[in-house]
């Protein structure tokens, strides 16, 4: 949930737990060979969560200032390597960028991270891409986010992007295709000063996705789903609107988003939540269904999970599926500071059972000590940006130089455009030459900016 959007102007910093960049082997060379299942479906069975240790922090925030990763969206390879996606704070006004780690151990240890999906400027997600929620498809990895044009970060839509590469880069939807200025592929049209739309998570089966979505209205708090044809590039045109899957009745206010998988060993999808968040009594929830269309409230896991926890996410193969000889782990942020946020993981179990089981609400979590401690992790950088989104020029002007800073794991310094490359504009608006921008026409024109293999787009309208 994009948690922190009144905050986060207050946040210039980015937090990082790392370790040097280990290579990974590209996604279309990795294969499973465990064949299919065969699974007799039982429809009176509920699934149980349990976790069975105590986990570790794969995130810790910086000494001096606040920090968080939250909303993991987690792919567990045929390696048994990881990818995973997390909404951190971004910079430049911009509530959250989502970042991208890579794991070659199971989640023991973590590459440096790289912002693979920061708003575009001038656009309707200008002021955050959060929440992400992973799926590859074909040659393309998938990421569905939330975003919002409202000030306050009410009234949410849900976007996408998509890349051949795990770590980018990325390009949205525009509403016809992939690239350019994004639009929303799920619309809000509740209360303005509700949430919105957002959060979502993906499935794929039988050549559907099920595309699963927060909606939280006024007294509403519900996932929502569509489905689209998986097997279509452009599937967010296909999308079709099947309502409501989980409409949340325990303690509406008090409870996260929903990360729905698909679990192949029980033929039954499942959704992970988060219920009391950022309280000293909060714990996992898991709701279950047969047709991935309805769901009922099945187990809670409460013993070794970290208390204050919110907004989790669950491990599956890059097509939404669980199959539990992988190993499966969850991820949650937790802390009882606002914006100092760890991220934790911890190895679960899942269980047929033959009735919901609650039994461990009533049960302590990890209450004390609050095992992360402040640390101050040395720093890579992450993104570049622009000093603006949007600079305006007027023509008379001889020339001007956009500022392209990098940015660490806690602020931003300036490059002076040393090494920074300027690509993909319209030259009948500007021309380029040794890093300075000379004005020809009135108009405007996207740049791109390139520094060491990270790159970021801003828009310049030369005026009169």
């Amino acid at each position: 949930m994009a948690i922190v959007r009144f905050f986060a102007s207050i946040l210039l910093t980015l937090g990082i737990l790392q370790s040097p960049f280990a290579a990974f082997t590209p996604m279309a060379d990795r294969a499973y060979t465990d064949g299919e299942l065969t699974v007799a479906p039982d429809e009176t069975k509920y699934v149980k969560i349990t976790a069975i240790d105590e986990g570790h922090d794969i995130y810790n925030p910086p000494a001096d200032d606040a920090g968080y990763r939250y909303g993991p969206s987690m792919i567990i390879n045929a390696d048994g390597s990881i990818d995973a996606y997390l909404s951190a704070p971004g910079v430049r006004g911009e509530w959250d960028w989502i970042i991208y780690r890579h794991s070659p151990d199971g989640g023991k240890t973590w590459t440096e991270e790289k912002a693979v999906l920061q708003p575009t400027a001038d656009s309707v997600d200008f002021y955050s891409c959060c929440d992400p929620g992973v799926i590859k498809l074909g040659d393309y990895y998938y990421i569905a986010y939330t975003s919002t044009t409202n000030e306050n970060g009410t009234d949410n839509c849900v976007f996408a992007a998509r890349s051949k590469n795990p770590d980018g880069p990325f390009e949205k939807w525009n509403g016809n295709g992939w690239g350019g200025k994004p639009s929303p592929i799920v619309v809000f049209t509740g209360d303005e000063d509700a949430y919105g739309a957002g959060e979502p998570s993906m499935v794929e089966l039988n050549g559907k996705l099920y595309i699963y979505y927060t909606w939280k209205d006024t007294a509403i708090n519900q996932t929502r789903l569509c489905i689209a044809d998986a097997t279509d590039e452009n599937w967010p045109a296909t999308m079709q609107d099947k309502g409501v899957a989980i409409n949340h009745t325990y303690n509406m206010a008090s409870l996260d988003s929903a990360d729905v998988k698909y679990v192949e060993d029980f033929d039954k999808f499942i959704a992970v939540v988060t219920c009391d968040r950022f309280t000293t009594e909060s714990f996992i929830g898991l709701y279950v269904s047969d047709d991935g269309l309805s769901f009922k409230e099945s187990s809670a896991a409460k013993v070794n999970i970290s208390h204050c926890c919110h907004n989790c996410g669950i491990t599956s193969r890059p097509d939404g599926h669980i199959r539990l000889s992988d190993g499966v782990y969850l991820a949650y942020a937790y802390g009882d500071e606002w914006a100092y946020w760890p991220t934790r993981m911890n190895k679960v179990e899942l269980s047929l059972i033959d009735a919901p089981d609650f039994s461990e609400t009533d049960k302590q979590n990890l209450k004390t000590p609050v095992t992360y401690a402040k640390k101050s992790w040395y720093r890579n950088f992450v993104a570049i940006t622009s000093e603006n989104q949007v600079l305006e020029v007027k023509k008379s002007k001889i020339s001007f130089k956009p500022e392209i800073h990098k940015v660490d794991s806690e602020r931003i310094y300036k490059t002076n455009n040393i090494g920074v490359e300027f690509s993909n504009y319209d030259e009948s608006v500007v021309k380029v030459i040794g890093g300075r921008f000379y004005p020809q026409s009135v108009g405007e024109t996207y740049v791109t900016a390139t520094w060491k293999g990270y790159t970021e787009e801003f828009l310049i309208r030369i005026m009169e």
